[in-house]
């Protein structure tokens, strides 16, 4: 299954670091790993000061969202 991430996301993506494309078919392993790694990349840099979502988060969030609708 081919997602439509947006640049910012994709940069995200590559940023947090996978072996495979983001940006063509995933199989359900590979949407299975971006959701775990996106979680735990969202649980230690995406929240600022009193726990507040920052911009880190907001993208990781996003991304969440895409996964959640499939």
């Amino acid at each position: 299954m081919k997602l439509n991430f947006n640049k910012e996301q994709i940069e995200l993506l590559n940023k947090i670091g996978f072996d495979f494309d983001v940006t063509s078919e995933l199989s359900d392993d590979e949407i299975l790993e971006i959701d775990d790694k996106v979680s735990d990349y969202f649980a230690y840099n995406g929240l600022g000061d009193k726990d507040e979502v920052n911009d880190v988060g907001s993208i990781c969030e996003s991304i969440m969202d895409i996964l959640g609708e499939l």
